[in-house]
């Protein structure tokens, strides 16, 4: 399990106040603040990335294939590259991915200054964040837990979460301006730009956790990254429930183009405004989840994230306001950050210390189930309507969250 060393840590910082205790770790305001920036980056991608899908190819079954594509990764490599992070230094694993994402992004850019960004273009983009996405962010929650130990992991993977949706609330709405007034090459740059500022504010301000010196790293074995899901009960719970809230909840992110412009009647920038909503929902969770920790009730709280946020999209599916669709997505952003965050402490915690990567790992590979829930929810709403499918959904995760409530190892989580 972790170290004594970690674990003194983590509760002096506790103890200094809660809320902000992460901000104590050496090394942890740099790991925020380039989250933060690389978070601005992805949300102006996003943006940028489905309103694209939707002009070039007027479909939302297109539009999740598209968001699919970027999870395609996570399925097939989320596994190994956990075992991968584990022998790395993992900072310096960071500070390479955000340098080499700024590529694909600059060339999309030249692509669409000359007009030849299409949906196939689209595709391959998002393929290539993805499996940068999948080091990135197995890297930075085993980074994080380094910094604060197991007490504290919590609360830095929620300020962390909460540095991103503080930014990504201002990238969202700036790529939706960005592709209004400038065009899509100008929000391409603007990925690629925070891409590199990230990788420059590891480099300038970060510091290598303090791990024990005669701790062994493992070499990467996928054979045991594997065979993690099937020793560890808790594990392959918690994976469950990620699968779960990612093909049934997540998954929404395909139709929200479409509800902007078929349903509420908007433009680029009423996405961008959408997407910003669950920012701000998300960035009021990740406070209260920051300020309250878990209490010894991390797995009832894992099942309440995943309940409310199917209820959340039930009520977003069935309006057709866009001022109340802007409240429930509120609910959804919350609801949606305190699983992400729960899903990656919890399952941290439930691992020893030499196989925390590994553990992010298999949260990458139930994560990569997503495009299984993109492309269903996209061809749902091809064929129903996007505001019956997307009740279906939700509902659906209601049910199961509820159900799931009833496996007493998940709701014994601490």
């Amino acid at each position: 399990m972790a170290s004594g060393g970690l674990r003194a840590r983590s509760r002096a910082a506790l103890a200094s106040g809660p809320t902000l205790a992460a901000f104590r770790e050496p090394g942890y305001p740099a790991l925020w603040l380039s989250g933060a920036a690389g978070a601005f980056g992805m949300s102006v991608g996003l943006v940028a990335i489905g309103w694209l899908a939707l002009e070039v190819s007027d479909s939302a079954l297109a539009v999740g294939a598209t968001f699919a594509a970027r999870f395609v990764p996570s399925l097939v490599l989320g596994i190994p590259l956990g075992g991968l992070v584990d022998r790395f230094d993992r900072r310096r694993t960071m500070v390479v991915v955000y340098f080499v994402a700024a590529l694909p992004v600059v060339g999309a850019a030249g692509l669409a200054a000359g007009g030849q960004l299409g949906l196939a273009a689209l595709i391959a983009l998002s393929l290539v964040l993805g499996v940068l996405d999948t080091i990135r962010g197995t890297a930075s929650q085993s980074y994080a837990f380094d910094l604060t130990g197991p007490e504290g992991a919590t609360n830095a993977i929620a300020l962390g979460h909460l540095g991103g949706f503080l930014l990504g609330f201002v990238g969202s709405i700036s790529g939706g301006l960005a592709l209004e007034n400038y065009g899509a090459g100008a929000a391409f740059l603007l990925v690629a730009a925070a891409s590199v500022a990230a990788a420059v504010i590891l480099v300038l301000g970060g510091r290598q956790a303090r791990r024990a010196r005669d701790e062994p790293r493992e070499a990467p074995s996928f054979r045991r990254s594997v065979t993690l899901i099937g020793r560890n009960r808790l594990v392959a719970l918690i994976a469950l429930v990620v699968i779960v809230g990612e093909v049934l909840g997540f998954s929404s992110l395909t139709v929200y183009p479409t509800f902007a412009r078929d349903v509420l009647h908007s433009d680029a920038t009423g996405l961008g405004a959408l997407a910003a909503a669950r920012n701000v929902g998300a960035i009021v969770g990740l406070l209260l989840l920051a300020r309250l920790g878990l209490g010894g009730r991390g797995g009832r709280l894992l099942l309440s994230a995943a309940f409310g946020l199917g209820i959340a999209l039930l009520g977003f599916a069935l309006s057709s306001s866009f001022a109340l669709s802007l409240v429930l997505l509120l609910a959804v952003g919350a609801a949606a950050a305190a699983l992400d965050t729960l899903g990656q402490s919890l399952i941290q915690r439930s691992v020893d210390d030499n196989e925390r990567g590994s553990a992010m790992g298999v949260w990458y590979f139930a994560i990569g189930f997503g495009p299984i829930g993109h492309l269903t929810l996209g061809a749902a709403a091809a064929a129903v309507g996007a505001p019956v499918a997307l009740a279906i959904s939700g509902g659906l995760l209601a049910l199961i969250a509820a159900a799931l409530s009833g496996v007493r190892a998940l709701r014994r989580l601490a």
